[in-house]
C-alpha cells in the first residue's frame, strides 16, 4: 500500500512513536523513500507526553542516526502529543513553509499519468477509478487510454479530495468517472494516461540499487517482483555489467518483465526477491522501450551512463543515435523520453543547429552519425554500378532502394524515401526522375560501344513515327542489359524521346511531331486522335503514344473527342 501511494507525494512525514523508537518497518520505509528519491520531509516522533525528557532525546538520538546521510539529515524534527496538543500547531505551520518550498510538478495534458489503485462502478454513473495523478493533468472531455491495452474512454467527471472540479492537476489524489469502458476491463495497477503517451513494454533498462542492508545477493537471471506506481509484476533480472549486486552495490540490468507494462523513463521502482518476498533494492527507469542487449557491451553500458546522467539534449542525442534506422518523429520521442513535443522540438531544433542531428522532415530528425553512414553506404551502392554498367546513366530507383534498405536492414519504406530525398538534396547523388547515379558520374562509351549506340540509334532513325517498342529494337543485340543501359543513356542526354518505359522515339522525330501538333492547334485549337494521325501518316497506335504524353506531361487534356491544350 505504501508503494501504490508513494507516487504523488513531495513531503513526507516520518513518524516515529516516542514509546517505541525507530521500528524495522521504520526502516524499511525509509529506504523505500530514498529508493524513490523523495527529496523532502519532517521528522515527527508522536506520543511525547508518554515519555520523560531523558528518554525523548535518547530519541532523536536514534532518529538522527537513522537518517544521517541522507535527504532527512538537515529535516526538522518536532515531537508532538495528539493527546495534549503539544506542537501540533507549530507542525501544520512547519508543513505548510515545506510545501510552499516543494518545486511544481508539470501539468501538461499530454503527460497525464494515474496509477490506478481502485476501481469500481457508481450507481447513475459507471465506471470510477482512483489513483494519485503523478504527471500531468486531466479535464472533464478529455479523451484518456487505459495502458497497457487499447482500451479508449472519456472523461465524464473528476472529484479531488471528494469536490467536483473540471480539471485536476499533478499531485492530487482523484477520482475520474469514465465513459466507454467497463469495470471489469480495467484493474489495479493500470495505468490511465493521455491518449498515445505511453510506450507498452516488456523490458527495462535500469540503474538498480541494493538497500544497505538487503538480507540476499541479486543474481544474473533472478527472478523478481517489480513494484511500480500502484502496480506489481515479475520480471527477470538480467545484470549487464556485472555478475552479482551485494547490498548496497548499484549496476546496470535489463529486466525482462512476464507480461506487457507501461511506464515511463525517470519512473522509480522497487525489487523485492521472488521468494522468498523480501525488499531488496529499487532503482530508476534508463529507458522505458530497449532493445534486447547482450551483457557487458560496452557500448549500451556508455550509453546508458548518458541517460543515468540525465543531460536532456545528450539523452535525446543518445537516443537517435541508437534509434539508427528506426527513424523517431518528434512525438516518438516525446513519447519515448517522457517528454512533451514542444520539449523535444525546441532541443532537437538546438542540436541540429550545432551540426548534431539532421532534418529529414518537419519532425523527423537522425543523428549526424547515422546520416554519414547512409551517405558511405549509397555512395559504395553507386560506386559499384556504375563500375559494372560504365554506359548507364544511372541506377534504377527501385533497385537503389531495396540495396539500400538490404545493406542497413531497414524495413519501412517512407523511411528509405525520406532518406533518398535527403541525398539528393545534400548533392551526395543526382535525381535523374527514374534513375539515380554519382554527382561525378559521366557515361563512358568504349569503342564496343560506340557500335551499339550507333546501331540502335539508326534504328530509332529510320523508324521515323512508327515508334519500334525497346524489346523489338534490341532483339538483335547479344547483350541485351547493355542495349538498355545505352537506350537509357541516350534518352538521358536528349539524342530519344522516352514516352513511355517500353517506348522511345528519336529526339528529331518527336520535334517534328510536335511542331505539326503545335501549328494544328495554332489553327483549330483542338485536335483529335485521327487528325494527328494523318498528320504524322502514321497509325492511331503510334499517335496515341505521343499524345498520351502530352496528356502526362500536362500539355493537353481530353475535351469530349478531342485534345486541347492546358
Amino acid at each position: 500500500n505504501m508503494l501504490a501511494g508513494i507516487g504523488g507525494i513531495d513531503l513526507v512525514l516520518l513518524v516515529v512513536a516516542a514509546d517505541e523508537g525507530v521500528m524495522p518497518q521504520t526502516i524499511e520505509h525509509f529506504e523505500i523513500l530514498k529508493m524513490l528519491e523523495i527529496k523532502n520531509g519532517i521528522v515527527v516522533i508522536t506520543k511525547s507526553d508518554l515519555v520523560d525528557a531523558d528518554w525523548m532525546e535518547l530519541v532523536k538520538e536514534d532518529v538522527k542516526s537513522t537518517v544521517k546521510d541522507t535527504f532527512l539529515e538537515d529535516a526538522p524534527i518536532i515531537a508532538v502529543s495528539s493527546y495534549t496538543g503539544e506542537n501540533i500547531e507549530e507542525l501544520r505551520t512547519l508543513i505548510l513553509d515545506k510545501v510552499k518550498a516543494v518545486s511544481s510538478r508539470r501539468e501538461d495534458p499530454s503527460l497525464l499519468r494515474i496509477p490506478i489503485d481502485r476501481v469500481f462502478t457508481m450507481e447513475g454513473f459507471g465506471t470510477v477509478i482512483t489513483g494519485t495523478l503523478i504527471e500531468g493533468s486531466v479535464s472533464v472531455g478529455d479523451e484518456v487510454q487505459i495502458y497497457p491495452g487499447e482500451r479508449v474512454a472519456k472523461v465524464r467527471n473528476l472529484q479531488v479530495h471528494g469536490d467536483m472540479v473540471t480539471t485536476a492537476f499533478a499531485g492530487q489524489r482523484t477520482a475520474v468517472n469514465l465513459v466507454n469502458v467497463k469495470k471489469d476491463e480495467i484493474k489495479r495497477g493500470d495505468v490511465l494516461a493521455a491518449r498515445g503517451s505511453l510506450k507498452q513494454t516488456m523490458m527495462l533498462d535500469v540503474k538498480i540499487r541494493m538497500f544497505d542492508d538487503a538480507p540476499r545477493t541479486l543474481l544474473n537471471g533472478s527472478r523478481l517482483h517489480l513494484y511500480y506506481g500502484s502496480a506489481e509484476t515479475l520480471c527477470k533480472a538480467v545484470l549487464l555489467d556485472v555478475d552479482a549486486l551485494e547490498s548496497g552495490a548499484t549496476g546496470y540490468a535489463q529486466l525482462r518483465m512476464e507480461e506487457e507494462i507501461a511506464v515511463r523513463k525517470g519512473d522509480r521502482f522497487i525489487i523485492r526477491f521472488y521468494s522468498p518476498v523480501e525488499t531488496i533494492g529499487g532503482g530508476i527507469i534508463l529507458d522505458a522501450s530497449p532493445p534486447k542487449h547482450k551483457r557487458f557491451r560496452q557500448e549500451v553500458l556508455d550509453g546508458l551512463a548518458v541517460k543515468e546522467a540525465d543531460e536532456e539534449d545528450a539523452v535525446l542525442e543518445q537516443t537517435l543515435r541508437e534509434a539508427g534506422n528506426n527513424l523517431l518523429s518528434n512525438q516518438n520521442l516525446a513519447v519515448k523520453l517522457g517528454r512533451t513535443v514542444s520539449e523535444i522540438t525546441s532541443e532537437i531544433t538546438r542540436l541540429a543547429a550545432e551540426g548534431k542531428t539532421i532534418r529529414l522532415t518537419d519532425d523527423i530528425y537522425v543523428h549526424r552519425e547515422f546520416i554519414g553512414r547512409i551517405e558511405l553506404t549509397a555512395k559504395g551502392i553507386l560506386a559499384e554500378y556504375h563500375e559494372k554498367n560504365p554506359v548507364s546513366s544511372g541506377i534504377q530507383k527501385g533497385e537503389f532502394r531495396k540495396k539500400l534498405a538490404d545493406k542497413l536492414y531497414f524495413k519501412d519504406v517512407k523511411a528509405i524515401d525520406h532518406l533518398l530525398r535527403h541525398l539528393v538534396q545534400s548533392e551526395y547523388l543526382r535525381d535523374l526522375g527514374n534513375h539515380v547515379a554519382l554527382p561525378s558520374h559521366k557515361v563512358e562509351y568504349k569503342p564496343e560501344h560506340l557500335a551499339v549506340l550507333v546501331r540502335l540509334e539508326k534504328r530509332y532513325l529510320d523508324a521515323g513515327f512508327e515508334i519500334p517498342e525497346l524489346e523489338e529494337c534490341i532483339a538483335d543485340e547479344k547483350d541485351k542489359e547493355l542495349a538498355r543501359q545505352i537506350i537509357e543513356s541516350m534518352s538521358e542526354s536528349g539524342r530519344l524521346k522516352r514516352l513511355t518505359y517500353q517506348y522511345y522515339m528519336h529526339s528529331s522525330h518527336f520535334d517534328e511531331a510536335m511542331k505539326r501538333f503545335y501549328d494544328h492547334m495554332n489553327k483549330q485549337g483542338r485536335i483529335t486522335l485521327a487528325e494527328y494521325r494523318d498528320l504524322l501518316n502514321t497509325s492511331r497506335k503510334y499517335a496515341v503514344l505521343i499524345l498520351e504524353y502530352l496528356d502526362q506531361q500536362r500539355i493537353t487534356a481530353m475535351a469530349d473527342d478531342a485534345r486541347v491544350l492546358l
